[in-house]
C-alpha cells in the first residue's frame, strides 16, 4: 500500500473519530481542559435558516404592487381658475363612483394665496376630506425665483399634512402643445413642483392636448373633458401614490358643492 493511500485512510479514520465524538454523549479532557464539541444540531439548524432566508428574499418582490383604495372618498378640490371647468366633469365621476366632491375655485389665486392664509384650513375643517386635489400654478408659471416657489408650495403641503393628495400642474406652452400662447412659457415651475410634491403625486399637464380658450391657457369646456379623462385615468393607475376608483361616468348631472371666490377676495385668516 503506497504512502498516499495510507495518508487518506488515516485522515478518514480521524474524521470518523471526530464525528463519532461530536454526536456521542461522552467527553474527555486533555489535562484540565475539556475537548470542545461542535454542536451539530445547531449547525444544521443554522444552515436551514440561511436557506430559508435566501428563498424568502428571492420570493418577495422589491417593489410591492400598489393597492387601489376602493372606499368612497370625500374629495376637496381647490385652486385657481383652472379648477372650475375641470370640476364640472369631476362631479360626474364622483357621482358615478359613490364619492363626494367639494370644490373651491379662487380666481387669480396662487400657492402664495393658499399657503399664506387659512383658506385651505377653513375648507378642510368644513369638509373633513379624505383626499385633496390641488390645482394651482397657472398664475405663477413665469416666476423665476424658485426659492419663493418652494416656500409657498411647502406651506400648502404643510396644511395638507398626511391626507392623500394630488397636485394638478398648470398647462403651459410647449413645443408639443402649440395650442398655447408663448407668453405662457413655463420658467421651471412644473419641474420645481415635481421635486417638491413627488412625481407620483403630480399630474403633469404641460403637454396636454386639449382645446383652449382665446388666452391660450385655460381650457374650453370641451378641453376640460379631455383634461379630466386623462386625470381620472392617471389617478387610478400605478403611476400615482394613492390610486382610487374613478370609472368613466355613464350619465351627466349638475355640479353641486361649488364655492367660487373672486380675485378681490382676501381669503380666510
Amino acid at each position: 500500500m503506497n504512502t498516499q493511500i495510507k495518508t487518506l485512510l488515516l485522515l478518514f479514520n480521524v474524521c470518523i473519530v471526530i464525528f463519532t465524538y461530536a454526536i456521542s454523549p461522552l467527553s474527555f479532557s486533555l489535562g484540565d481542559e475539556p475537548v470542545r464539541k461542535v454542536d451539530m444540531n445547531a449547525s444544521l439548524a443554522a444552515l436551514e435558516n440561511d436557506s430559508a432566508d435566501v428563498q424568502s428574499s428571492d420570493s418577495v418582490p422589491l417593489i410591492q404592487q400598489k393597492v387601489t383604495d376602493v372606499s368612497p372618498q370625500r374629495f376637496l378640490f381647490v385652486g385657481d381658475s383652472m379648477v372650475e371647468p375641470i370640476a364640472h366633469y369631476f362631479w360626474n365621476y364622483a357621482v358615478e363612483n359613490g364619492h363626494e366632491l367639494y370644490t373651491v375655485t379662487w380666481y387669480g389665486s396662487s400657492s402664495y394665496s393658499w399657503g399664506g392664509t387659512r383658506t385651505l384650513e377653513h375648507f378642510m375643517d368644513e369638509v373633513k376630506p379624505t383626499f385633496i386635489i390641488l390645482c394651482m400654478g397657472s398664475n405663477e408659471l413665469t416666476l423665476k425665483d424658485m426659492n419663493t416657489v418652494t416656500k409657498n408650495v411647502n406651506r400648502v403641503l404643510e396644511k395638507v399634512g398626511d391626507i392623500p393628495f394630488v397636485w394638478i400642474g398648470p398647462p403651459s406652452y410647449t413645443a408639443n402643445n402649440p395650442n398655447g400662447i408663448k407668453r405662457w412659457i413655463d420658467s421651471g415651475y412644473n419641474d420645481q413642483l415635481i421635486q417638491l410634491v413627488g412625481a407620483d403625486r403630480f399630474f403633469d399637464s404641460r403637454d396636454m392636448q386639449m382645446d383652449r380658450a382665446r388666452d391660450g391657457l385655460h381650457p374650453t369646456m370641451k378641453g376640460a373633458v379631455v383634461w379630466m379623462e386623462q386625470l381620472a385615468t392617471w389617478m387610478q393607475s400605478e403611476l400615482t401614490r394613492h390610486p382610487v376608483i374613478l370609472n368613466t361616468p355613464q350619465q351627466k348631472s349638475t355640479i353641486q358643492n361649488l364655492t367660487v371666490m373672486q380675485t378681490k377676495d382676501k381669503g380666510f385668516y
